[in-house]
């Protein structure tokens, strides 16, 4: 018999279990046909979608792990590129046990050798099939594949977009139930519906994260962002590139497309059934179309797997239940984490991708908030290590000129010709193709996009946005430590260059580092000449080097040499007993060279007898004889000797933040706003390391004099700048410091566009007063203005720059203003070209 209710029989125009295809008991209408197909999509069996789920997921990780087989020993073996060997023991050095094992969790504390290192990715991929296989041990497949991956962040810095899902997925995967044998699909039963909203929030965070990051802020004169995203985009595929060349209308469209899948639709995974299935089939599209375009590792088969949780809406409309007194002890604990993973979600949201690993970590919000307002920032800071939450988004909202800017490693054998090398899948030369590598992930070759833009290891953005240990903040990024392999005859190794680095040849004896823009020729030019691209000199990246070059050691930096606004790192460290000592007044010349046995009291005489006397005359706020006195300083004292006076100067600097930080600090969140002015007003935890660094400059008295009586250092403001406080550093390391000041010129010429339309007086006074604010919470925005304008003697770099400019078009696409091309620029190709 029919079921009726209130005397009325129930009238069903859908397929869906007690779903949306019901009328309501007032007799409504029907839901339109079009939806109501869906309903048995939004109602599929549990057990078969988790399974799915839970499979997918296993298959990504097979596919991160066979990925990083071949590619890990090149990258961090004791003869890689970056030695995850020396990683570890710079930790020792600089962390105390157990604290080091809890800052840096993972099994390479076992061991970092080449065999184990090895043998990682192995087990992982072992593991991983073992969960496509099924069984009831996939649970701890997943505990397995989750924490060997999570060991490999160390060896191979795991940052991207798609490293952060797979292990925050990996994370939530652990607690679902166990897999049926193959060949069925489905688990063994459904999650929790907590646990099953944790995953659609994932989802909307992911999609929702890259359309905030892509439309916040954009504008009409950004509607041609596609046009120029399809070229400058990492590694675009053949399809990529001729997007390209689609009417602009194309690109609009597809651009409103976006907007319409990763702003509006991501709300539907909170209404289960039809509308999150709408969001989960669009979402599956546009990561096919994503695919076809670009090459993002394994993030699309990722995404698509993921989009199968809103195919469940069983689990997501069952009561949450959360804390209900009868739920088994664990099931409570893992609502508990459910609860804290959902607040720290909604806290880091606003943010981008690169910004998840540095957010806890920022300096000022010791300054912004409150002593009982921080145990949020504590706690999340607390399980950062095990990736368990990040920010999702990439890809800032402005259009961008459809070029890319390609760094050229060049080495000679004679110093007459040079020879360019070449690597697999990044484009190089004229007749480098796209091509279609995913799900692969060539990580050195996806890299090169951030050594061009200079977001690396020597930026002075490292705290802002970067990885999550503090060595980052190196002497020189990634291309210098590949150039010193490649000089010493050590990189054995095909998988950067292939055979464009013969070994039959030896080590080369220089090498260089040039930048040229790349622009995508038409399909009528590639078709009559072969080559892809137009490609033009446009300025230096790194200078010419050769193997006993002091500046191109890559080793893991001290604490002392880490950016000052890591901060929270310093304190971290070894350092930090030394630092709470000196804000009590020790004396600071007994502690600077504790707790290491490289640093004597000969050094420090050194320092304050020799070396800053040399500058007691110098005009430090001006940088016009740089070149004559760092060769001076070179020419007095050895690399050795160079490398203990930087230490020595970094330990004084910390010494004395420590020493005068309460002053600073002390006004709070209104220094910030502007409201009113700290005892030590300074802007930054960088002004105040550049403002005691000035004060080193002025002599050993007033040093000591400032560390008695901290609240003196204000008297040296008016006289300090950020040159005269940065003026020991671009003596001892000129090349990183020039390098950052040409990076931060190319990067400006794109930027300031000819014809951009300018903002209204209410929002130019509105971004005036929040640039004023953000330069209160970094310093490196005010360090990228100072470096600008430095270092453009041709003694810092034999390539001279001609980073090319442009302008908007009336069809909102950026066209090249200036043509120059350099004359010796097809001069100097490849013999393989």
């Amino acid at each position: 018999m029919p079921r009726r209710d209130g005397g009325r029989e129930r009238r069903r125009c859908g397929h869906g279990r007690g779903g949306r295809g019901s009328l309501p008991a007032d007799g409504g209408p029907c839901e339109p046909a079009g939806i109501a197909f869906l309903d048995p999509l939004a109602h599929a069996s549990p057990e078969l979608v988790w399974g799915l789920v839970a499979r997918g997921i296993g298959v990504v990780y097979a596919i991160a792990f066979a990925s990083l087989t071949f590619q890990v020993i090149p990258i961090a073996g004791r003869e890689g590129v970056a030695p995850v060997a020396e990683l570890m023991a710079a930790i020792r050095r600089d962390f105390t046990a157990p604290r080091r094992w809890l800052y840096f969790p993972g099994l390479l504390w076992v061991h970092a050798g080449d065999r184990w290192l090895r043998g990682i990715p192995w087990l992982g991929l072992t593991a991983a099939l073992s969960i496509v296989a099924g069984g009831p041990h996939t649970p701890l497949a997943f505990v397995l594949c989750w924490a060997l991956y999570l060991s490999l962040d160390r060896a191979v810095v795991l940052v991207y977009p798609w490293d952060s899902l797979l292990l925050e997925a990996g994370f939530w995967a652990m607690f679902l139930p166990a897999l049926a044998w193959a060949p069925e699909v489905a688990a063994t039963g459904a999650p929790t519906p907590a646990l099953a909203w944790v995953f659609r929030l994932l989802l909307f965070r992911v999609m929702f994260g890259f359309g905030k990051q892509k439309f916040a802020g954009s504008t009409r004169a950004d509607a041609g962002f596609l046009q120029g995203f399809a070229i400058r985009q990492p590694l675009p595929t053949p399809l990529g590139w001729l997007a390209h060349r689609a009417p602009m209308w194309v690109h609009k469209a597809a651009l409103a497309l976006l907007f319409v899948i990763e702003v509006a639709l991501p709300f539907g995974v909170f209404v289960p059934g039809p509308a999150s299935v709408v969001f989960a089939l669009a979402t599956a599209g546009l990561m096919v179309a994503i695919a076809a375009t670009g090459n993002y590792g394994f993030f699309n088969v990722l995404t698509i797997a993921l989009c199968g949780v809103c195919f469940d809406s069983a689990t997501a409309s069952a009561p949450l239940g959360l804390f209900a007194p009868s739920l088994p002890a664990t099931t409570l604990a893992l609502h508990g984490l459910v609860v804290l993973h959902t607040f720290g979600a909604l806290l880091c949201l606003p943010l981008n991708t690169w910004a998840s690993f540095t957010w806890t970590l920022w300096p000022w919000w010791e300054r912004a908030l409150p002593g009982m307002l921080r145990w949020p920032i504590a706690v999340f800071r607390a399980l950062q290590p095990l990736r368990w939450l990040h920010a999702y988004g990439v890809f800032p909202p402005r259009s961008a000129p459809a070029i890319k800017m390609s760094p050229a490693l060049e080495v000679t054998w004679d110093e007459a010709e040079w020879h360019t090398l070449t690597p697999r899948w990044w484009p190089t030369l004229e007749r480098s193709p796209p091509r279609w590598v995913a799900p692969h992930h060539p990580r050195f070759d996806h890299a090169i996009v951030y050594e061009a833009t200079g977001f690396h290891e020597a930026s002075v953005l490292r705290n802002l946005t970067g990885r999550w240990d503090p060595y980052g903040h190196a002497r020189c990024s990634g291309a210098g430590r590949l150039m010193r392999r490649v000089l010493r005859g050590e990189l054995r190794s095909r998988l950067f260059f292939g055979d464009s680095l013969p070994a039959s040849h030896g080590a080369p004896i220089a090498a260089r580092v040039r930048m040229y823009m790349l622009e995508a020729t038409t399909p009528a030019e590639r078709r009559a000449s072969g080559r892809w691209w137009r490609r033009t000199l446009v300025g230096p990246h790194l200078p010419r080097a050769r193997a006993d070059d002091d500046w191109l050691d890559g080793r893991p930096p001290p604490p002392e040499s880490w950016s000052p606004e890591d901060w929270r790192w310093i304190r971290r460290s070894r350092l930090g007993p030394l630092l709470r000592r000196a804000a009590a007044g020790e004396d600071p010349h007994a502690l600077v060279c504790a707790e290491t046995t490289e640093l004597t009291p000969a050094d420090v005489r050194t320092l304050w007898d020799e070396f800053v006397p040399m500058f007691a005359a110098t005009d430090r706020d001006d940088w016009s004889r740089l070149p004559a006195l760092v060769e001076r300083v070179r020419g007095r004292w050895s690399a050795g000797q160079i490398d203990r006076l930087e230490r020595l100067i970094g330990r004084y600097a910390l010494l004395g933040m420590a020493r005068c930080e309460r002053l600073f600090v002390a006004g709070g969140l209104r220094a910030i706003l502007g409201r009113r002015a700290a005892p030590l007003d300074v802007e930054t935890h960088l002004h105040l390391n550049l403002l005691v660094r000035h004060v080193i400059g002025e002599g050993q008295a007033a040093y000591e004099a400032m560390m008695r009586r901290p609240e003196t250092a204000a008297q040296w403001l008016a006289r300090m700048s950020l040159r005269s406080g940065a003026f020991f550093e671009a003596v001892l390391r000129p090349e990183r410091l020039a390098h950052q000041a040409q990076k931060f010129r190319m990067l400006a010429s794109q930027v300031e566009v000819r014809g951009w339309p300018r903002p209204s007086a209410r929002a130019a006074k509105l971004a005036a007063w929040g640039a004023a604010r953000v330069r209160r919470l970094w310093g490196a925005f005010a360090m990228i203005e100072c470096l600008r304008g430095e270092f453009r003697e041709a003694v810092w770099a034999e390539t001279p720059e001609r980073w090319p400019r442009f302008e908007l078009g009336a069809d909102l696409s950026l066209r090249v203003l200036d043509e120059r091309r350099d004359e010796g620029s097809h001069a100097t190709r490849s013999r393989g070209e």
